[in-house]
């Protein structure tokens, strides 16, 4: 079940890429009228959007839209842990598995999910597309205790989607690593591309509420035009 401040969030998300509000987000109070909810709950929401970068906040004056400096199709945001599937993203990821399997999880594996080398996990390999673009070459793995339940039929679409609307699995925090990553002969070959082209890696572990890592990945992404965007807040200085 989606939080009520989570499902305010989505709405002024969209709305926000529908140009419903363009320069300024509607005051506290407005808001609260308008969702028919309490100031904490609008609060929240706010917190949602700011923390993916969306709003920024000026004391005495409200709450203001941030203009991207990247507009387009291949931004991706990652605050919101949906990759490409982004909140206002209008066009469908789709899927197709090259493979899939219930396995132990090895000792490389184990020490990125903090788990035994025989618990179980799913592992995922898939491509992905938007329309006729390639989009990305994922690997992925699953803790099945967290997770229990997996089909090629599932990963044929957002696995994310799926856990979080079953398995009540909220992602607060991830760990992500972003490097040049060189295909191998056999990514080459699964991709189409040629051995040893250069493509951008995202590495993540991906946590529960309690800090327990359920999910590690690597993916290969192949558009040239593609744009990273994260929120940093410092709140060391």
């Amino acid at each position: 079940m989606v939080l009520k401040y989570k499902e305010i969030a989505q709405d002024i998300a969209h709305k926000i890429a529908n140009n419903a509000f363009q320069n300024k987000l509607p005051s506290e109070t407005e808001l609260m009228n308008m969702y028919v909810v309490s100031r904490n709950t609008i609060r929240n929401a706010i917190d949602v959007l700011y923390d993916q970068g969306l709003i920024s906040r000026i004391q005495g004056s409200g709450y203001f839209i941030n203009q991207p400096l990247h507009n387009g199709d291949n931004l991706m945001n990652l605050a919101n842990k949906v990759g490409m599937n982004a909140l206002t993203n209008e066009k469908p990821v789709t899927s197709k598995v090259l493979d899939f399997e219930s396995r132990p999880a090895g000792r490389e594996i184990a020490k990125f999910l903090r788990c035994d080398p025989d618990e179980t996990i799913y592992y995922v390999k898939r491509l992905r597309w938007s329309k006729d673009n390639l989009l990305s070459l994922e690997e992925a793995y699953y803790l099945r205790k967290v997770v229990p339940y997996l089909n090629e039929k599932i990963c044929s679409q957002s696995i994310f989607a799926f856990i979080m609307d079953n398995y009540n699995i909220e992602i607060v925090n991830a760990d992500e690593y972003v490097k040049i990553h060189h295909l191998t002969q056999k990514e080459a070959t699964e991709c189409g591309r040629a051995v040893n082209e250069a493509t951008l890696q995202i590495e993540e572990i991906n946590y529960l509420k309690n800090e327990r890592p359920f999910n590690y990945s690597k993916t290969a992404y192949f558009q040239d035009d593609l744009t990273l965007y994260y929120h940093i807040s410092n709140h060391l200085h």
